[in-house]
């Protein structure tokens, strides 16, 4: 404990030996002469030495002391973070996997697939049969089949979608096991098909797909081919018969085991038609039908399932017609193409001929309800729409505007049909002439001008065909007086 004679540095304020008060700078008490000098030496010896105190900035008002983790606390942070994350890994990846290995997803990626020809084509379908392995080059039939019908491609996910079965059920839907032991596994499963090919000439090429596959040692021959993924197969047979090359080439569809004649033989026929169509025989361009409307076949070579189209081109546009097919029958035969839209020229003459009757009624009487033809229907039920065509509306006041005429004492119209093509794959294009005589009370004034109407069919038999629309660019043909 200090003293409490000294200051805080040891300096004496009293003599120790006879409180005489002192000043810090005497050696001796002036008073007894006690020696203050020994008593300084003496008393700082004897106290221990004291840190000098640093001065430390004070804390700001209510801040917490940082609290200091150990290693061990820190490890199992780390550990507890690694664990939340695996656990938020594995649930994503859960849900992300029963999304893209569900069966609507894995169907559109085996759409996809067959519809770009994918090299890995072949890991969404497999068979149960031992004998067919289901490579890409397996599968090009299907994915021929599908991008040449994609109607079929969209059928295809349909009902796989519902029924699970397509193709006379040669293609199957379903769970093929599991991916990762945790979803499923959905796939096409083929079932193949197997076909006899049969030729009636002895040394014929028998080919599919253009690779040879055998060569007929009989004139019964047959030959079994398969197991066949469903699909688009060439199928063809060939030989030189009496110095003449004969050959039977056809693409089939297989979707069930069946036998297939390739037989070797000729047959004659006509194709009837608009002229300048495009006669095809089993997608092979033949040729365009004449002026005449004929196109004779003779002595060509027959194929199964013997497919004849016409094509029709109408500028940028390609009118098809319906297929027909040439059976291998002996005798010529003919084949009449037959076109959706073509407006025959019997419906077209009578369609103008009963406009004209009705136009000349009205003209005469100026009252619409005259306005019919001689079995009294309307004029309006000759165009589309009836009484809202615009086309019926200039009829009706081109009627109305003859029977006002003072100057005209009457007039008879009547109309021929010159020609007609078609102009898509519901409608034709009818030129014809309509014929004006005005009786002008002493002579006929006659007029004559060429128009160019877009015909359609409907459903009605009294009126099977209607004026669509009429094209604003027109000819005078002739412009001339009668006499009485």
């Amino acid at each position: 404990m200090k003293p409490n004679n000294s200051t805080d540095d040891g300096a004496v304020l009293f003599c120790p030996n006879c409180g005489q008060q002192v000043t810090v700078n005497d050696d001796f008490c002036p008073n007894c002469g006690y020696n203050l000098r020994a008593y300084r030496q003496e008393t700082q010896a004897s106290m221990p030495d004291q840190p000098t105190a640093v001065s430390k900035p004070a804390k700001a008002a209510g801040r917490k002391r940082k609290k200091v983790r150990t290693k061990q606390q820190r490890r199992r942070r780390r550990e507890i973070f690694l664990g939340v994350l695996i656990a938020i890994l594995v649930i994503g990846g859960i849900t992300y996997g029963e999304y893209y290995y569900s069966k609507t997803s894995t169907l559109r990626r085996v759409v996809a697939a067959v519809k770009n020809n994918q090299s890995d084509l072949h890991r969404y379908f497999y068979t149960n049969d031992r004998n067919l392995k289901l490579t890409n080059e397996a599968l090009q039939p299907l994915t021929k089949y599908f991008n040449q019908n994609p109607d079929q491609l969209l059928a295809f996910k349909a009902q796989s979608a519902g029924l699970g079965t397509f193709d006379n059920q040669r293609l199957s839907y379903q769970k093929a096991g599991r991916k990762f032991l945790i979803f499923p596994d959905w796939k096409v499963k083929v079932k193949p098909v197997y076909v006899t090919l049969t030729v009636n000439e002895k040394n014929a090429q028998i080919k599919e797909n253009g690779t040879k596959i055998a060569t007929s040692n009989t004139p019964h021959f047959s030959k079994k081919i398969g197991p066949l993924v469903p699909g688009s197969y060439q199928l063809s047979s060939s030989a030189n018969l009496n110095g003449h090359k004969l050959a039977n080439t056809n693409t089939y569809h297989l979707n069930s085991s069946r036998t297939i004649p390739l037989t070797l033989k000729t047959v004659s026929f006509n194709v009837t038609g608009p002229a300048g169509t495009h006669v095809e025989i089993n997608s092979k361009d033949q040729g365009k039908i004449g002026s005449s409307g004929v196109m004779a076949f003779k002595d060509f070579p027959w194929t199964q399932e013997m497919k004849v189209q016409g094509v029709y081109q109408n500028g940028k546009k390609s009118i098809s017609s319906q297929p027909r097919v040439i059976s291998g029958s002996n005798g010529d035969h003919d084949v009449s193409l037959v076109f959706k839209g073509l407006v025959s020229y019997d419906d077209a003459d009578t369609l103008f001929s009963n406009l004209s009757e009705a136009m000349t009624s009205y003209s005469d009487s100026g009252d619409l309800d005259d306005a019919t033809d001689d079995d009294g229907d309307d004029m309006s039920s000759f165009f589309v729409g009836g009484d809202s065509s615009p086309y019926f509306g200039q009829f009706r006041h081109m009627g109305k505007s003859y029977y006002e005429n003072d100057d005209l004492d009457g007039i008879d119209v009547s109309a021929t049909v010159d020609s007609i093509k078609l102009s898509s794959q519901n409608s034709s294009d009818v030129t014809y002439d309509m014929k004006y005589r005005f009786d002008t009370g002493g002579h006929y004034h006659i007029q004559v001008f060429r128009y160019t109407a877009n015909v359609v069919k409907n459903d009605d038999d009294d009126n099977p065909v209607e004026i669509n629309s009429i094209s604003n660019q027109y000819q005078k043909i002739s412009d001339y007086d009668k006499a009485y």
